[in-house]
């Protein structure tokens, strides 16, 4: 950003400015919607993590019961379920919790950058602030809604990673 900043500087700001600006806002919203996908990923992974974590905690609870006290973290199949809240459906009052996980920031800047390029294609076509700043606007909500949604499809998908699967014992 700085080089391109140094760029539009010293070429006035010209039609290819915006190409080039075009052209790296692509590449790094590939990236960011790599990182996003894999991002929603890990978070599955991590949940299954502390899922088997607690099941080893109720193991170890039915061998020596004295033990609870000593626990801090949940210790039943579905454990920390609530304070993990993986799994659980989006609502308006866990939106700002959403927004500061790694997935929720990289899917925060990859709409932002959706919104620059359609900004910028705008810019390029001789469309106007009128238009260019709406369809910016409009694209960055969209892009926006298509990462929740796939967020949300995801864990519809792969379930509550403590849940038995077909392949496991209950």
């Amino acid at each position: 950003m700085v080089a391109l900043a140094l760029m539009a500087q010293a070429t006035g700001f010209r039609r290819e400015t915006l190409a080039i600006a075009l052209l790296l806002m692509a590449v790094a919203l590939f990236i960011g919607v790599a990182t996003f996908v894999r991002g929603v990923a890990i978070n599955y992974e991590d949940a299954r993590w502390v899922a088997g974590m607690n099941l080893l905690r109720q193991a170890y609870l039915q061998m020596i019961p004295e033990l609870e006290p000593y626990f801090v973290t949940g210790h039943g199949p579905e454990g920390d379920r609530q304070s993990l809240a993986y799994g659980s459906r989006q609502r308006l009052a866990t939106l700002v919790n959403s927004l500061t996980t790694t997935s929720g920031v990289v899917a925060a800047l990859n709409s932002v950058l959706a919104g620059s390029m359609a900004s910028d294609i705008a810019a390029l076509l001789g469309g106007g602030l009128s238009l260019e700043i709406p369809l910016g606007a409009a694209i960055s909500l969209a892009s926006a809604l298509m990462h929740v949604r796939h967020a949300g499809r995801f864990r519809q998908t792969h379930g509550w990673p403590g849940a038995p699967s077909a392949g496991t014992r209950a």
